[in-house]
């Protein structure tokens, strides 16, 4: 499993990521980009009309109807397994390129939030290593809520589920990765709608949102409790209905190499509970992996990676990620799943390996 990594290929430092990370030039898109702001399901042939106040720029949207009080969801969503004999093995890293769009910006780091914007938590309790409270913040808590819409920051997002909230990001121009325990698995190899909405703050879709259509998966994982084997694996890419990627631009991916245990190169994004309510994404950095544990399933490797990094429960699905020098895109490494590992005062938890880019590039060509 171990595929050491010339130390020419290391990740960046963090601290590094200010100076080597690439400045770049912002070109103006050519033509307008249709965004779809929400996703509604109405009954079919139901007559629906558009309501614009000029004033405040609000848009309502009205259905003429006699059945009042129907509630109305989307279809199931068409699930894939990924046959283990589809990717050779390779004894190389795997890995996917990324794309950063010439319209946006990039930052090194995403902006704090002004005053006026910033909220305290909303909920303060913090359990220090040692003490039983359930929770998974370890000492002084280093996250921050931010709405910095550049790349690659605008490539994160919330995942809306049928069973709650997660956190996702962008892998392809419309192939999105997320925790496989955040989807809301059904029978006959279906899921409940899901929806994405990159860089979602408070309500607002920069962005727009799409609607998942298929998801390719190597384990379908059901929270609450999950197997060191469920951890490994626990990352799922699921196609959206549009083509979102070209505006918000996407992370490439690398598989992880246990020589870079201890190493402080990760960054991450997710939609916490406890700072706002799930509505605003946090970025947490300076951060390393402790350990590796490899799992296998159907003759693929991966790793369970243990880390102290400060994540709480709407997290889940969202990236660690780094950046290589010369590369204009940072790579994710590994999707943010569980805590407590092996107690409450444990470490949290996340899968990665070279099944993780594997994945990626089957359903980049599996549905392009």
């Amino acid at each position: 499993m171990d595929r050491k990594a010339p130390k020419s290929s290391r990740p960046l430092r963090i601290h590094e990521w200010a100076t080597h990370v690439p400045k770049v030039k912002v070109t103006r898109l050519k033509a307008q980009a249709d965004v779809a702001l929400d996703r509604l399901v109405v009954a079919p042939g139901q007559s629906v009309r558009v309501k614009t106040d000029r004033e405040t720029g609000m848009v309502s949207l009205i259905a003429r109807t006699s059945e009042i009080g129907v509630h109305r969801f989307p279809p199931s969503i068409r699930t894939v397994k990924v046959p283990t004999s589809a990717m050779k093995k390779k004894e190389a890293l795997a890995e996917h390129e990324g794309f950063r769009p010439l319209h946006l910006p990039l930052a090194q780091f995403p902006k704090t939030l002004p005053r006026e914007l910033r909220r305290p938590p909303r909920f303060g309790q913090k359990a220090l290593r040692g003490r039983s409270l359930a929770t998974n913040i370890f000492g002084t808590d280093d996250r921050y809520t931010f709405s910095d819409t550049s790349f690659p920051w605008c490539t994160c997002g919330r995942v809306d589920t049928a069973a709650g909230w997660g956190s996702g990001v962008m892998v392809g121009p419309r192939h999105m990765m997320t925790a496989s325990h955040v989807v809301p698995w059904g029978p006959n190899n279906t899921a409940g709608w899901l929806n994405f909405t990159p860089l979602y703050f408070d309500g607002s879709a920069p962005f727009g949102v799409a609607s998942v259509q298929t998801i390719y998966w190597w384990k379908q994982n059901n929270p609450p409790s999950l197997s060191d084997n469920d951890v490994a694996f626990d990352y799922v890419v699921c196609v959206l209905d549009s083509r979102m990627g070209n505006l918000t631009g996407w992370m490439g991916s690398r598989g992880y190499d246990s020589g870079w245990n201890g190493g402080n190169y990760w960054g991450h994004v997710g939609y916490p509970t406890d700072l706002a309510g799930g509505k605003r994404p946090a970025f947490i950095g300076y951060q390393s992996f402790i350990d590796t544990e490899t799992e296998s399933t159907g003759g693929r490797d991966s790793y369970l990676i243990d880390h102290d990094i400060d994540v709480i429960p709407g997290q889940s699905g969202g990236p660690y990620f780094g950046w290589w020098a010369n590369e204009p895109w940072p790579r994710v490494v590994s999707i943010q799943s569980g805590q407590q590992h092996g107690g409450p005062t444990g470490p949290n938890d996340c899968g990665g390996g070279n099944p993780l880019s594997d994945l990626i590039n089957y359903a980049l060509t599996a549905a392009p």
